[in-house]
């Protein structure tokens, strides 16, 4: 059994003051808003090792956000900061006290794509951790010259104050033993004066980087000292799910395992790509994924961010009959919702799933979802689940108390608890 832990905890509270200066009333979420806007990117080291960007206050350090713009040149792009507490509502600091320079600053480094049939501009901004002042949940907005918000993205800043610790363990419910995947942490608070568990700690846990995924407790099953205790058997449950399926596109020169032909139509590549199966119901097979992320690389050519060429991914799904839910193509390409332009449509006479995406030369991760009655995404009837799948895992613990905020997030890649305990002591 192999898990890839990513143990983190994350503390937040709102301090005294007054209302944000600028009135907040967009959807505290990762959302786009203007269709030019494509292949969002917001990560600390590398896209592939980044589930959820985050930084750690006072230390230097800096968030890397990319983005494309499908135009012919650029346009005059701003970006502002705001701060939330750990339920996403917004806290009453003044963006001077959250933030050191000007809420709205300029983004002044692009480029132009070089050779691509689709003209874009490609827009790099980084977010170095000196600027803030306190740590907290956040949303960057990039709007344009005239305050039209174009995408808004989540990001955390933490503080390295606590210790957490995070095991996996087989559920203890027989009728899931083989499907899920069931966890158990602890808190070393360091002396942190808590006086009530329930409204002053919370836990949230989340698979893959996937909001959908969340898990929030607020009340440790036993608390010993400094040590607080979340193991109550089979009480942080997910779903295994299977490894995630993947598109090569990486050239438009060549076909690949993934690739059945390429087409230019009206002055847009078209590339159909190989047929899928529904996995529910299949046995689990070990693959390396990148758990729902995507890269962009360019086999054909070098400088991938400018060189890469848009065009449209026709994916199709065979299934004899459709199913009562909509279908679609999720995971963080369609930024982990249920986008409709990732809505895949049915045709009874070919008995299969179609849909064809905007996307940009790379390596993608993905699953096909069902729309549940909530509105949210379900890959259990298409993909299956198994509780041997490598998922990664963020812990992020909110500590709140009158006139303090604290959050620390740390990180480790191993796949022994034990070790990834003594990493974190290490640390």
């Amino acid at each position: 059994m192999r898990f890839t832990l990513i143990l983190g905890c994350l503390l937040v509270c709102s301090l005294i003051g007054n209302t944000q200066q600028t009135e907040f009333d967009l959807s505290p979420q990762d959302t786009v808003y203007d269709n030019r806007v494509k292949t969002i990117q917001f990560y600390r080291y590398k896209p592939e090792e980044e589930l959820m960007p985050f930084l750690v206050l006072n230390v230097k350090e800096h968030l890397q956000l990319t983005f494309d713009m499908l135009e012919g040149a650029p346009s005059e792009l701003y970006y502002s900061f705001f701060h939330f507490d750990q339920n996403w509502l917004p806290t009453d600091l003044r963006p001077e006290e959250y933030y050191k320079d000007f809420q709205e600053q300029r983004i002044t480094e692009y480029a132009s794509s070089r050779k691509t049939i689709i003209p874009y501009i490609h827009y790099i901004l980084p977010v170095p951790s000196d600027g803030f002042l306190v740590s907290g949940n956040y949303l960057i907005c990039v709007s344009d010259r005239f305050k039209n918000v174009l995408f808004t993205r989540r990001f955390f800043i933490s503080e390295n104050k606590v210790l957490v610790s995070l095991k996996v363990k087989d559920p203890v419910n027989a009728e899931i033993y083989r499907s899920h995947q069931a966890l158990e942490l602890s808190i070393n608070t360091n002396k942190l004066s808590i006086q009530n568990n329930e409204q002053e700690l919370q836990v949230q846990i989340f698979q893959n980087g996937d909001p959908n995924t969340r898990l929030v407790r607020n009340k440790p099953n036993s608390v010993l000292g400094d040590l607080f205790y979340f193991n109550k058997p089979d009480d942080i449950l997910f779903p295994g799910k299977k490894e995630f399926r993947h598109k090569d596109i990486r050239t438009i020169q060549s076909t690949t395992q993934d690739i059945l032909f390429w087409d230019e139509i009206d002055q847009v590549y078209h590339c159909w790509l190989k047929t899928d199966e529904v996995r529910a119901q299949k046995l689990y097979l070990s693959d390396d994924d990148i758990n729902g992320r995507f890269l962009i690389l360019n086999r054909d050519q070098d400088q991938a961010e400018l060189t890469s060429d848009y065009f449209k991914a026709h994916f199709t799904l065979n299934r004899a009959v459709p199913y009562d839910e909509p279908v679609y193509v999720y995971g963080g390409l369609s930024d982990w919702q249920l986008k409709p332009e990732f809505k895949m449509e049915y045709d009874p006479s070919r008995k299969a799933y179609f849909a064809y995406i905007w996307l940009k030369m790379g390596y993608y991760n993905f699953m096909y979802a069902l729309e549940d009655a909530n509105g949210l995404p379900d890959t259990g009837p298409l993909e299956g689940d198994w509780y041997e799948t490598e998922n990664d895992y963020y812990v992020l613990v909110y500590y709140k108390v009158l006139g303090l905020s604290l959050i620390h997030i740390s990180r480790a890649h191993e796949t022994d608890s034990y070790l990834v305990c003594r990493l974190l002591l290490e640390k």
